[in-house]
């Protein structure tokens, strides 16, 4: 698979998580039904600041994120703990809207170039950045989920 086609795949995907956010109101982003342990407002932000963190801890890039989302998104956080203001939707769409140009911008050339620091058994910029592929599906699955039990969707 050349890097294009890698670069296709994360803006299909991206599109995938963007299009659950049709229709879907903040109050209905914060609801957290029986059974799971994340909102889909978490999940979104998750995804977002995730995606970043591996590319930059793990991979070397300097790709930043705001320390916000560090807070209120990185693994280990749960609305529950979260205290201060909270992005809204259209905040975290907009940069999940802007985040696969920024990282075709910030990798393009580069996925071959060995990690810095492995992530897991992954040992390229292109094998983490592939995995956060198999990451925002993950999530994807989850907000759909949640949509479900919420009754929001189709």
């Amino acid at each position: 698979m050349n890097e294009e086609q890698i670069f296709q795949q994360i803006n299909m995907v991206r599109q995938s998580t963007l299009n659950e956010l049709d229709s879907l109101s903040e109050q209905q982003a914060d609801q957290m039904p029986e059974g799971f342990s994340n909102t889909i407002r978490w999940n979104l932000g998750h995804t977002y600041t995730v995606q970043n963190v591996l590319l930059s801890n793990y991979g070397g890039k300097n790709i930043e994120t705001p320390s916000r989302y560090l807070e209120l998104f990185a693994p280990g956080t749960k609305p529950a703990d979260w205290k201060g203001e909270i992005p809204t939707l259209d905040e975290i769409k907009q940069h999940l809207e802007e985040q696969p140009k920024k990282l075709k911008e910030t990798l393009s050339g580069q996925l071959d170039d060995e990690a810095p620091k492995p992530f897991m058994s992954l040992s390229t910029v292109g094998e983490i950045l592939n995995f956060t592929l198999y990451h925002e599906g993950m999530h994807a699955g989850m907000i759909k989920g949640i949509k479900k039990a919420i009754g929001g969707a189709d």
